[in-house]
């Protein structure tokens, strides 16, 4: 059973009025909205219960498919000729399982591995200068080669003698400790009670069942690890075909997540002063987020992992594949968070505010990765893109601004990186 929204014509309507008319089209029943919701986000937060045990990745991945299956349907008539519904099926298994097992080795079958949680690390007081990059050591699986070595808290430096990359020091551990050129014997070296200590560790050659199909995935993390930006580009493309495939089996038309081809051309001119209200927001939410982070004690390292961070991004690949695939990235937040969650989010709780707040929380959290407070500026962007939305109820213009912004902040720091300027700062910068 669909929810139809039905509003007065005429200029008397309010903007909450013109939105439900806009957006709440066809909207499926209560029930299906939650697990629709509920799917999308495993899609894009299942990347932390990958880096689990392979059990329960393996879990989480077969729970996502059966949930993307039941809900698409992809073997209905409403998806077309048999053609299309055979592609409708592949683009869902490709959406699910294609990121998942190039990001856990464990799914792709047996793979050489520490076995270890990980997660970016930092120096602390007291710790003697590393040249290179430090990893966390989140967990220790039991019965892995780690286990009784490593210990939850220790901070990795080197993986047999050499240093690990500073830009990415995560991904390096994890090729080196998967690759074959790491001897079997060999060592970590780790900062452990504000000492380094090198640790001896043995870490068994696996040789797979299906050796082609092992290298050839395998060559695909790689290619993913060094090509991060636009790894990320297409997982985005596939979850929004994914969407789209939803929305047709919803019976929904693609106006209602804001893609509409009428006003185009003003929507590409309109967003320049998006774009230019982006920084905006940008510039006044980090006056407080800045006030917040120095009353607290965490600004200096707070802005060293934003910087690290988005400075492994922004030094991806060339300029042109580096574009294309921060447009790919905006269209995907836009047409997930604000075009396909918010709508929904607005069906559950009734409200227009409620539902933007809620969503824009998500979105927030789902930037972590760059410290506790650029959750805060980047929940208050996604209100911003979200209230364009909803006045031009078109997700062209908004999608064109958010893109505009991450070029613009991204290439910037990727010149500040070349320049040297930052290391500078952070040699003058009390700790």
């Amino acid at each position: 059973m669909s929810l139809r929204y039905q509003h007065m014509e005429g200029p008397g309507k309010g903007w909450r009025a013109r939105a439900d008319e806009a957006f709440l089209v066809t909207m499926p029943a209560r029930g299906r909205i939650v697990l629709e919701m509920m799917l999308l986000l495993m899609l894009v937060f299942g990347e932390g219960v990958l880096t689990a045990s392979p059990i329960a990745a393996g879990l989480v991945v077969a729970a996502t498919l059966t949930l993307a299956m039941t809900l698409v349907r992809p073997w209905a008539r409403v998806h077309g000729s048999v053609v299309a519904r055979v592609a409708a099926t592949v683009l869902v298994v490709l959406a699910v399982v294609a990121p998942a097992t190039i990001e856990h080795p464990g799914l792709s079958g047996p793979s050489r591995r520490l076995g270890i949680g990980i997660a970016v690390g930092s120096p602390a007081e007291g710790d003697p200068s590393t040249p290179g990059g430090i990893v966390l050591v989140q967990s220790v699986e039991p019965g892995s080669p780690a286990d009784g070595v490593l210990h939850v808290g220790d901070r990795i430096v080197t993986l047999g003698g050499a240093p690990l990359d500073r830009a990415d020091p995560v991904s390096d551990l994890t090729q080196r400790t998967h690759g074959d050129e790491l001897p079997e014997d060999t060592s970590v070296g780790v900062l452990r009670g504000g000492a380094a200590t090198e640790l001896a560790v043995r870490i068994p050659k696996v040789h797979p069942s299906h050796p082609r199909l092992g290298r050839h995935i395998v060559a695909l993390r790689e290619l993913s690890s060094r090509h991060l930006v636009v790894a990320a580009a297409i997982r985005g493309a596939l979850i929004i075909l994914l969407l789209l495939l939803l929305l047709r089996a919803d019976g929904q038309p693609l106006a209602s997540i804001g893609i509409v081809r009428k006003g185009a051309l003003r929507e590409l001119v309109a967003s320049t002063w998006m774009t230019a209200g982006a920084f905006g927001v940008q510039i006044a939410v980090a006056i407080p987020i800045a006030i917040l982070g120095v009353l607290t004690g965490i600004m200096n390292r707070e802005a060293s992992q934003r910087t690290e961070t988005l400075g492994v991004i922004a030094g991806q690949g060339s300029i042109a594949e580096f574009m294309v695939a921060v447009v790919v990235a905006a269209a995907f937040e836009e047409v997930a968070f604000r075009g396909f969650l918010t709508p929904r989010m607005r069906v559950l709780t009734g409200s227009w505010p409620v539902a933007i707040v809620v969503i824009s929380v998500v979105f927030g959290l789902g930037h972590v990765y760059e410290g506790a407070l650029a959750v805060g500026q980047t929940a208050f962007l996604g209100v911003y893109f979200s209230v364009l939305l909803l006045a031009r109820r078109r997700l062209l213009g908004p999608t064109l601004a958010h893109a505009g912004f991450n070029t613009v902040m991204l290439l910037l720091v990727r010149l500040l990186l070349q320049s040297g300027l930052v290391e500078r700062l952070k040699e003058v910068t009390p700790h």
